[in-house]
């Protein structure tokens, strides 16, 4: 049988790409969007971008003005502490969640995920993207595993929120090899069934994710 090709709405195209460019700083904080330009550059017409930009405003991606403009959103100390203060305690309950329903199986493929991670993590130039795609499928994959949809997708959103904070996070010296370190660590827990256990050192592993990254934006603004 043949495989049904996936089509991709002029939409879905424009918001995939817009929010490639704001993730990777192409669009920076702040950034007024040319809507004009952008639907030249991407070959579509201002209708798709309009409704690209809608469903990044709905992820706090960029902010829509009156009279049709739009800029990224602004990266701030006050976002990113709105931001965690929601992850920890939904991630927290995750992972007691998961880890009442962890299966060897499961401990087996986040091992795995996490060998995947050390291996990026002694390259010599780390790829940023593939960190951050192993970073979030090894997270993703416990949040699946308690097994409660409307909490995946709520955490989903907010990583997505966050994910230009934890870019920052990443280009930082020494991160790479700790947050491996934690993540073994988080899964010795959830392997030893100490499910309250697992869930605060997931919340300790955020905060501390979210200390960094503040120091960091505070030193940026003093220079």
């Amino acid at each position: 049988m043949s495989k049904i090709p996936v089509i991709v709405t002029a939409s879905e195209h424009a918001y995939t790409i817009l929010k490639q460019w704001i993730l990777s700083g192409e669009l920076a904080p702040g950034e007024k969007i040319d809507q004009d330009a952008v639907a030249a550059k991407l070959g579509v017409s201002k209708m798709p971008v309009r409704s690209a930009l809608e469903k990044l405003a709905a992820q706090d991606l960029i902010v829509l003005h009156s009279h049709r403009g739009a800029t990224v959103s602004t990266l701030s100390a006050e976002h990113l502490d709105d931001i965690y203060l929601v992850r920890c305690q939904l991630e927290g309950l995750a992972v007691k969640l998961a880890t009442e329903l962890l299966t060897p199986e499961d401990v087996h493929a986040l091992n795995g995920m996490i060998q995947e991670q050390e291996e990026l993590a002694k390259h010599p130039n780390p790829d940023t993207e593939e960190i951050l795609v192993a970073n979030r499928e090894f997270h993703m994959l416990i949040y699946r595993l308690a097994k409660r949809p409307v909490l995946m997708s709520i955490i989903e959103r907010l990583w997505e929120q966050s994910e230009r904070y934890r870019r920052i996070l990443l280009v930082q010296p020494g991160m790479l090899d700790g947050s491996t370190s934690e993540h073994r660590h988080l899964v010795e827990l959830m392997s030893q069934q100490k499910a309250e256990e697992a869930s605060q050192f997931l919340v300790e592993h955020n905060r501390k994710t979210q200390k960094v990254v503040l120091g960091v934006m505070e030193i940026e603004q003093k220079t």
